[in-house]
């Protein structure tokens, strides 16, 4: 279901716009009525503007160039108008990223034009994309002449509740929520799934798109052996890494990895291209990524590749509809206590019911959610942490929160996945357009504590950084990443030329010295520590931690940059049984209930998280909880 028109605002802009017509001249100028107040006045005198006159508008007729600023670059529109409309939106410029930008540089010119406003609401997931585009049209008005007021005017909203009915409903429509989908349409279920956002893709389409693979056909195209006994190997030298109780089903991870290869195929089969394998570098080739890249590091974002090849599969197929904008906000049941579908409640009031045998929750995990974040990861309190993350807006819990009212169980201790460090420059909203965060991100190569001491490997996997990250924080309160222009050129040239230090966020001295008593490092054990790192640098060797990027940190001046982290996702939700149904309290199956993707990850992962699985667990869990809740339905 694509996002709806608002065809009576238009019909209504255009009646305006006829009256507007009759009280002009030919020259455009308006001519008012003749009224008892108005006789008798003579020319010089201007009347008072009507409310009609109010609402008229007025373009000089001509093609208005403009941009705006939007996520990851700035967006440059193409706009025309004639006397009295906007007749034309064009996208003539832009770097934002493939796949996921796409639906707002799409959609949003269109609702403007069809409702020749700038009130039109932007697309939830791309919000600053939609903003961008709006902002640059925005200006384009501005500079025609437009009536500005009745351009922003606030647009009539028309709320109606809706109920449909299928076998299975789908919630979240990340990578797990169109496989889910897709496996159940191949069991001969109906399938309608809601989106909370205004376009599917989730945490997935943020992601670079590896998906782990043992015993692929493009592994065999290659010559490349490894069995799963040899990929476990890996495995649990990765898992062994981490600091708390293991909860990890090795079962379970071991099955996932054995099934590994017909879920790439499935996907392949499904119109989802993959190629590979790749090894990040190095020869441990088991990495899949879209068959649209043309390397592993082909642009960033490479999941959303997945996610545009499986939702155009899944709008070709007869039996399954898709409602954006749609949070899922309860799972019904009758009175025996069976699942009957969902309840979602929309922005604007209204309702859609969803009437299903069987439900699948594939809406990620909780990294957006301050409560849930305290709740599951009171070692990460919110101070330390930037409040965004890399995973999608979205991940608030609600499959927790849903499903816990049902009495489901749920992995009490949780943990997050550490990706990115960044500056902390006043909130999530103005993260990435901060052309500082986006340097920083990649370029931390010597990172210390409130003390001095160099503190983890930034080529460690996510869970080793995250746990050292955290002990860091307990003990300094403090982490700074070190930088000389030998190792950061491109970053020192933007915070000179910007005029970013300023003694807090970014500390520059002449001296390692003077640096670290205006951070209050100990500054015998600071000059110490660099000293040991750059002798480690110049023997191409990292004994101390294991750091295969070695950028030396070179003659003054230096520069401090204190850093907080951003979460990738979390670790932990719901608990499952084998088929992906939800487990209650006391490890009886909820009938009716499924679940798949970061929902149910406490399961796969435990601290560490290894680099492929994630995307891997979404193809191969929403297999699984597609075919599962499709025979509940169907009463097979």
């Amino acid at each position: 279901m694509k996002r709806t028109a608002k065809g009576i605002v238009a019909l209504l802009l255009s009646l305006i716009l006829a009256l507007s017509v009759v009280g002009c001249t030919q020259s455009g100028e308006e001519t008012p009525e003749e009224t008892p107040e108005t006789a008798g006045e003579t020319e010089t005198q201007q009347p008072e503007e009507t409310p009609e006159a109010a609402q008229e508008q007025h373009f000089t007729a001509g093609v208005y160039t403009a941009e705006a600023e939007g996520i990851r670059s700035t967006v440059k529109v193409e706009v025309t108008f004639s006397d009295t409309e906007i007749t034309d939106i064009q996208v003539v410029e832009h770097g934002e990223t493939r796949n996921i930008a796409d639906v707002a540089l799409e959609q949003i010119p269109q609702e403007i034009l069809e409702n020749q406003s700038l009130a039109v609401d932007t697309i939830s997931s791309v919000t600053f994309t939609s903003r961008a585009v709006i902002n640059a049209v925005e200006d384009a008005c501005e500079q025609a002449g437009g009536n500005m007021e009745l351009l922003k005017a606030e647009l009539p909203t028309e709320t109606q509740d809706e109920e449909v009915t299928a076998d299975v409903v789908v919630v979240g429509m990340g990578l797990a929520g169109v496989t889910a989908s897709m496996s159940a349409l191949d069991e001969g279920a109906t399938v309608v799934a809601v989106e909370k956002a205004g376009a599917a893709g989730g945490s997935s389409k943020y992601s670079g798109g590896f998906i782990t693979g043992v015993g692929t056909t493009q592994q065999q195209a290659v010559g490349y052996d490894l069995d799963v006994d040899g990929y476990m190997e890996y495995f649990e030298s990765c898992t062994n890494q981490s600091v708390k109780t293991d909860e990890t089903d090795h079962e379970a991870v071991r099955a996932m990895i054995e099934r590994s290869a017909s879920d790439i195929q499935f996907l392949e089969d499904h119109g989802v291209g993959i190629t590979g394998p790749d090894g990040f570098g190095g020869d441990f080739l088991v990495w899949h990524y879209p068959a649209t890249r043309t390397s592993a590091y082909d642009g960033e974002a490479a999941g959303a590749d997945h996610i545009v090849a499986g939702m155009d599969y899944l709008e070709s197929q007869e039996d399954f509809s898709i409602y954006y904008n749609t949070p899922a906000t309860k799972i019904l049941t009758d009175a025996e206590g069976n699942i009957t579908g969902v309840l979602c409640e929309r922005e604007d009031g209204s309702t859609l019911t969803v009437n299903a045998k069987a439900v699948v929750l594939s809406c990620g995990g909780w990294a957006a959610s301050p409560e849930m974040m305290e709740r599951f990861c009171p070692e990460f309190p919110s101070e330390w942490v930037l409040p965004y993350t890399t995973a999608t807006m979205m991940d608030t819990g609600d499959g927790i929160t849903m499903a816990e009212a049902l009495g489901a169980a749920v992995y009490e201790d949780g943990w997050w996945m550490d990706l990115a460090i960044g500056v902390d420059v006043g909130g999530y909203s103005t993260y990435f357009p901060n052309t500082l965060n986006g340097l920083i991100n990649y370029a931390n190569y010597f990172v210390v504590d409130g003390e001095g001491t160099r503190v983890f490997n930034v080529n460690a996997l996510y869970g080793p950084r995250s746990i050292a990250f955290a002990d860091a924080m307990e003990r300094t309160g403090k982490i700074y990443s070190i930088f000389t222009a030998e190792g950061f050129p491109a970053g020192i040239e933007f915070i000179e030329a910007n005029s970013r230090v300023d003694g807090t966020t970014v500390v520059k001295a002449d001296t390692l010295e003077e640096l670290a008593e205006l951070t209050g490092m100990d500054v015998e054990n600071f000059v110490a520590q660099v000293a040991r790192y750059n002798e480690m640098c110049a023997n191409g060797v990292d004994v101390d931690m294991g750091q295969t990027t070695l950028i030396p940190i070179g003659e003054g001046p230096y520069y401090a940059v204190n850093i907080k982290t951003i979460t990738m996702g979390t670790i932990g939700g719901l608990k499952t049984n084998s088929e992906n149904q939800v487990l209650s309290t006391e490890g009886t199956p909820i009938e009716g209930l499924y679940a798949a993707g970061e929902l149910i990850n406490g399961k796969y992962f435990n601290q560490v998280y290894v680099s492929g699985c994630a995307q891997l667990l979404c193809t191969d869990s929403g297999i699984l909880a597609g075919a599962s809740a499709a025979a509940h339905a169907l009463g097979e």
